[in-house]
């Protein structure tokens, strides 16, 4: 292999008579420069790394971090570990080698804190203005369009009909005991109504609220609707 067209430099030609490092020099100066010492190239300072040396002893993913200010450069970069590097987390890494508990520490610290276990949250929901809001299963989530949570009550009537609620439909609770959410205690109010009282509005109405619940009065009694919420003096949850 032809070496290095710069004269004093014993480095291996790699593209228009240039080493890479000339090569460099002249795409960034327009100049090959002096010869220079033929570097050798270590690891990455960084345990674990085994990366080559780019600059300051770092490769270039480490010194990438440095030139960008990180608050930390010597952890292992993402791709690297299996799982976080904090001893005993097995949680996948999200960044600079934590996974994403112990990295937001870091952001907010400067500080994993390894010592303060991490909190995790089980169940299966939470309470929203005295609602549970549960979690949609990915098979069922054509029932809440798409949602991935969803509160109980809607979830339990949506689940009885086979079909999403439409945003008109509110679950009205008969006892209004908003965590009670047994199907017995449920009713469907429609808030739906014409825009103004001509027959052909009226029969256009009624027309849609046959099309969507049918004609059967032992149904249709179950269900109840907006209009009865109003006799009641009630709004519609």
């Amino acid at each position: 292999m032809r070496e290095c067209q710069v004269e004093g430099c014993d480095r291996s030609a790699i593209i228009r008579g240039f080493c890479e490092m000339h090569y460099r020099r002249v795409l960034k100066t327009g100049k090959p420069g002096p010869p220079g010492p033929l570097r050798e190239r270590g690891v990455c300072r960084v345990e674990g790394c085994g990366e080559p040396v780019d600059a300051k002893d770092l490769c270039h993913g480490h010194y990438q971090r440095l030139q960008r200010g990180n608050q930390v450069v010597d952890t292992p970069l993402r791709g690297t570990l299996d799982s976080c590097q904090v001893d005993g987390c097995n949680r996948k890494v999200v960044s600079w080698g934590f996974c994403g508990a112990h990295y937001k520490r870091m952001i907010k610290f400067g500080d994993p804190l390894e010592d303060r276990p991490i909190r995790r949250v089980e169940g299966d929901g939470y309470f929203n203005h005295g609602y549970k809001i549960i979690p949609v299963p990915k098979k069922k989530r054509h029932l809440s369009r798409g949602e991935r949570s969803i509160a109980e009550h809607r979830f339990v009537m949506a689940e009885h009909l086979g079909r999403a609620l439409t945003s008109d439909e509110q679950v009205h609770h008969k006892n209004g005991v908003r965590t009670d959410n047994r199907l017995a205690n449920l009713e469907l109010w429609s808030t739906s109504q014409p825009s103004g009282q001509r027959a052909e509005d009226l029969l256009e109405y009624a027309q849609t609220l046959i099309e969507r619940y049918g004609t059967d009065p032992s149904q249709t009694d179950s269900l109840g609707y907006a209009e009865e919420a109003t006799q009641r003096g009630k709004n519609p949850r």
